[in-house]
């Protein structure tokens, strides 16, 4: 068991370590998620089991993450940020977390290789980003 006390990124840091000894979305991992991050956790274990995480890929240098939440889908941008309100007010307002489930999905089902890859054309990675933009 891993000390819930840590900060988001030690959490992670030791997670990542389970999850490459594990090598999938076991009950033990799935466990841990949620005695680390609790509702996140829990949010994060469910979009994951859900399929609700995607990788598109328009090329091998570019591709886009999304995850498909409550409230609609959200592009994803390395481990760092989610268009989500949670993450925009809860970590870039308030600081009171560094990451949303939805980050916390992705960056598990990375490590796992647990998400849909779909390639993408020129023409939809421009719609991603016009939809986005115009939002």
């Amino acid at each position: 068991m891993i000390n819930p006390s840590l900060s988001d990124n030690e959490k992670l840091t030791k997670l990542i370590k389970l999850i490459k000894e594990e090598g999938t979305l076991s009950e033990i991992t799935e466990n841990e998620i949620i005695s680390l991050f609790e509702s996140r956790g829990e949010k994060a274990v469910k979009a994951l089991r859900e399929n609700r995480l995607h990788k598109l890929i328009l090329n091998e240098r570019i591709a886009i993450w999304e995850i498909e939440g409550t409230s609609g889908n959200y592009i994803l941008i390395d481990n760092n940020y989610c268009e989500c309100k949670d993450f925009q007010i809860r970590v870039l307002s308030r600081g009171e977390k560094t990451l949303c489930y939805h980050l916390l999905a992705k960056i598990i089902g990375e490590e796992l290789q647990h998400y849909n890859l779909k390639k993408i054309s020129n023409e939809d990675y421009n719609q991603i980003i016009k939809d986005k933009i115009s939002e």
